[in-house]
């Protein structure tokens, strides 16, 4: 396992809505990286809970490409993530 820093495009301090940023080509150009990765991923921050946390962003983008992600939550537990029902809000078109 490595660590790898993505706080420029993945990070999640940003001066605007987050939100914004998944529409940003920094944005899906390192979700898309992360989706096509060998290897397994993890994604950390401070935040515990997932769904107060900007990685349910990156989650809800990732799956809404195809891309399976499974939250770990505490020590034996764990929850796939559930896509959002805005991920019309992640498409391409």
């Amino acid at each position: 396992m490595r660590y790898e820093w993505q706080g420029k495009a993945l990070g999640g301090y940003r001066k605007g809505p987050y939100e914004e940023h998944t529409r940003t080509p920094l944005f899906r150009d390192a979700a898309s990286a992360l989706a096509h990765r060998a290897e397994r991923v993890c994604l950390m921050c401070a935040e515990s809970n997932p769904a107060d946390c900007h990685r349910s962003h990156i989650a809800d983008w990732l799956v809404a490409h195809g891309t399976p992600v499974v939250h770990l939550l505490g020590p034996g537990r764990s929850a796939e993530h559930a896509g959002n029902p805005q991920e019309e809000l992640w498409r391409e078109d």
